[in-house]
């Protein structure tokens, strides 16, 4: 080991000579007033009442509003023969019209994913110098730096670098007040960003001009946030607002559904496995519930602190994602996707002052203390060994133990796996059959009570529904049952009760009667 790397090695141990004096286990989030402090080794979220001078990593976010986003296809053969970060900038310049006499940072991500396999994405955010400089002074002017500014685009990989979320395809989606914000990631790398036009101003106007007494932002906000689209939380005479909601939100989902098209169209991936969304006002009362039923997908709020705040903290879930960035950042030594123009200054030691003085000292007691320096080294050998011997007999122990319970482990996975493909089977026809009766229940409210009466008449003479439908004014009901009569008498049960019910055939299907029944209004 050279002496440079041996010295490295002894002062990251001793507090006054490590190059920074910051904790990378300790991060506080700042926004506006609000401050947190994230003890990532903890997986703890705490309020942070301290001098922001201090040794926790000082980070903030860039709001989503602040931020230019473009992207553009590239040729790969191109990449090795250009200056990348060059050609990038000269592009953005060129291509987003933005201000050429103002400085810009710009990050950005190559996306390897097209189904035209000779081409990159490559995904740019694009954020003005002077926000950084003047939308953040209130924290440089208590400190001086700011350690990492995220965007949550970006902070996004976080959550599974932290093992938050497990590798899959997901979709996530800000509603902002006039545009909705959607990033795609794919085995926990980005792979698109995209921003739509419409948000929560729409929403706002559209429930206003029901002229609700004394509506407002705030009071829009608590309906969001308190009641949103959970039908149980309304009253009958606020049923109205609750339909104006569920208009808006519908809206929304059809343009996610579009976006999900677009990209399955263009990139090499099959379909999104789960989405999570908020607002800027925050997470939507059972807005999670409604889409995993209206898009048939997996749909979670943005609570990925859960495991984290058990304080329950109002904590902005954008300014955790960059706390738990700027951990891995600073832990592997990523920065990547860090806009921050003002870094911590290092210590003394390491800045050329400082090294002046070290240099000089070091040379002076090597040169004059050669062998007490040739025995600390050998008793530093002698540790090294003694511990990783150590480590050894424990590592061999482990191994041992691991070998023996293999064998049973794979026996247990083998049915296991078996045991959840017939699961995932039988839950996979459910959740079509349910999802179906859901839309078909809350599309169609009026035609709730018919239903249901219906329903009831198919389960007393013991017919079965497969599938039901309502087109053209007209009941369409697949069922089945153990025996024909039983259609045929459900059918004059349903003729005796008033309803123009008939059947084209029955037919006996793999041991059971099915038929199609058609009620007509």
């Amino acid at each position: 080991m050279k002496l440079k790397e041996k010295w490295n090695n002894v002062a990251s141990k001793i507090k006054f000579l490590r190059k920074y004096n910051y904790d990378i286990n300790k991060v506080v989030g700042v926004k506006g007033k609000e401050r947190y402090i994230l003890y990532a080794n903890k997986k703890l979220l705490r309020i942070y009442r301290d001098d922001l001078r201090s040794t926790p990593l000082i980070n903030t976010y860039i709001p989503i509003e602040n931020a230019i986003f473009y992207n553009f296809e590239l040729e790969k053969n191109l990449i090795e023969k250009i200056e990348l970060d060059k050609f990038i900038e000269t592009k953005v310049y060129e291509e987003t019209g933005i201000n050429e006499t103002e400085s810009y940072i710009i990050k950005y991500k190559i996306v390897d994913l097209l189904k035209n396999d000779k081409k990159v994405i490559v995904e740019t955010v694009i954020v003005s110098e002077s926000i950084i400089k003047n939308d953040f002074k209130y924290i440089l002017d208590e400190t001086g730096y700011i350690d990492y500014i995220s965007f949550p685009a970006f902070s996004y990989r976080s959550l599974y670098q932290e093992n938050i979320l497990t590798y899959a395809n997901d979709m996530f989606v800000v509603i902002l007040e006039d545009k909705i914000f959607i990033t795609f990631y794919s085995k926990g790398k980005l792979v698109k960003i995209v921003t739509i036009s419409g948000g929560l101003d729409k929403i706002y106007d559209r429930v206003s001009k029901l002229n609700i007494a004394n509506f407002d932002l705030e009071t829009f906000k608590k309906l969001l946030n308190k009641k949103g689209l959970d039908q149980e939380n309304y009253s009958s005479n606020e049923f109205i607002v609750y339909n104006e909601l569920l208009k808006e939100f519908n809206t929304f989902g059809g343009i996610i559904e579009d976006q999900i098209k677009k990209l399955i169209e263009v990139y090499n991936i099959d379909n999104i496995d789960r989405i999570f969304i908020t607002t800027k006002f925050g997470n939507i009362e059972g807005l999670d519930n409604y889409y995993s039923k209206y898009l048939n997908i997996d749909t979670f709020d943005f609570e990925f602190y859960e495991n984290y705040n058990l304080d329950r903290l109002p904590i902005d879930p954008l300014l955790f994602l960059g706390m738990l960035e700027t951990h891995y950042a600073y832990k592997y030594s990523d920065f990547k996707y860090n806009f921050s123009l003002f870094l911590r200054e290092p210590t003394f030691f390491y800045r050329p002052s400082g090294q002046f003085v070290l240099s000089v000292t070091a040379a002076t007691i090597i040169f004059s203390v050669v062998p007490l320096y040739q025995y600390i080294n050998g008793l530093v050998y002698q540790y090294k060994n003694n511990h990783l011997n150590s480590k050894i007999q424990k590592y061999n122990k482990d191994i041992s133990a691991l070998v023996s319970k293999k064998s049973k482990l794979e026996n247990q996975k083998n049915k296991i796996e078996t045991v959840i493909t017939k699961l995932l089977n039988k839950i996979k026809k459910d959740k079509l059959l349910i999802n179906e009766l859901y839309k078909f229940k809350y599309s169609y409210l009026p035609k709730s009570q018919e239903l249901t009466d219906i329903t009831l008449i198919i389960n007393k003479n013991k017919v079965y529904i497969k599938n039901l439908n309502y087109k053209n004014s007209e009941f369409i009901i697949d069922v089945f049952s153990s025996k024909d009569s039983n259609i045929a008498n459900l059918i004059d049960d349903l003729t005796h009760n008033g309803y123009n019910a008939y059947t084209d055939s029955i037919k006996l299907d793999n041991k059971k009667y099915i038929s199609k029944i058609r009620i007509k209004e």
